[in-house]
């Protein structure tokens, strides 16, 4: 008689024998500093945790400060009337009243008018006043406002991010299927619009002796993976996590390590425009490594 056993099985029989290996402490040592690293950049004053807002603006003027007349609501700190932003085709414009001092981040020089730029491979130009700072994003054609305070309250509350075992079951090789030259994918991010990506091509890996890809980005040091698994929604954040691997070496062979895998922006606020993982990155397991879901944005 034919004994048939389950992936889920399987898996948790492959993971257990692997689980008596314990944590290299060199590897240990190089994960506790990229959870530091992704500490340091959650917190800071131009992190994911300082974002105060994030404002769609219509054609013409768009006025803004605290007041709750302004169509660009700022947080209670900023004054009641400080402008508007002038949004005619794909120009922005600022115009700044008198007496505010709004001025270029880093500057003590106040600013009446500017156009404002997007970032186009080169950082963008920053507007302050007090503790928050703005600058200009594009999303599918859409043209917005993206606030930071530097003494958002969010900041200090966060001292850590849950996370499964570190299990080094879960850092694979992997084999790099290089995509056509040009090619791009159809991602859609949590607005609903549609982003087109370069694509590098898939990551082949194994676990428990099953095959599965994942669609790689192009980042300039190595893939950018966004996927999602059976934790997504549980135990795991429901728009999938984020993961980076290294470029492939001249055999195409690179490793992915999901130990690694985070959770995206909009897991810790609600003004971020994630991307959701592709269609071909909803893995059919439960992938227990890298970071718990974190709040309920």
């Amino acid at each position: 008689m034919r004994v048939r056993i389950s992936f889920a099985v399987l898996l948790s029989v492959f993971f257990a024998c692997q689980r008596e290996k314990p944590v290299d402490p060199a590897y240990l040592a190089d994960w506790s500093e990229w959870q530091a690293e992704r500490m340091a950049e959650l917190k800071a004053p131009d992190g994911w945790l300082a974002l105060a807002g994030l404002y769609w603006l219509k054609e013409g003027p768009n006025t803004f400060g605290s007041a709750p007349e302004n169509d660009v609501r700022f947080p209670v700190v900023a004054p009641g009337k400080m402008g508007a932003f002038v949004l005619e085709g794909d120009s922005v414009r600022m115009q700044v009243l008198p007496g505010t001092n709004v001025h270029e981040k880093d500057s003590s020089t106040s600013v009446a008018e500017a156009v404002l730029k997007l970032s186009g491979g080169v950082p963008p130009v920053v507007y302050s006043w007090g503790s928050l700072d703005w600058v200009l994003l594009e999303r599918g054609g859409k043209y917005g406002i993206r606030l930071w305070d530097r003494n958002s309250v969010q900041i200090a509350k966060m001292d850590s991010i849950p996370h499964y075992p570190l299990d080094l079951a879960w850092k694979v090789d992997a084999v790099l299927m290089p995509a056509d030259s040009g090619r791009t994918v159809r991602m859609q991010n949590v607005l609903g619009m549609a982003i087109e990506q370069a694509s590098a091509g898939t990551l082949e890996f194994q676990i428990a002796g099953k095959t599965f890809q994942l669609e790689a980005l192009e980042e300039p040091e190595g893939y950018f993976l966004i996927f999602a698994d059976e934790t997504s929604g549980e135990e795991t954040y429901s728009g999938g996590r984020y993961l980076s691997a290294p470029k492939a070496d001249a055999a195409g062979k690179t490793v992915i390590d999901f130990n690694k895998a985070y959770n995206p922006p909009c897991a810790f606020t609600k003004y971020a425009t994630c991307l959701l993982p592709p269609a071909g990155n909803r893995l059919p397991l439960a992938i227990r490594a890298g970071e718990l879901n974190y709040g309920h944005h």
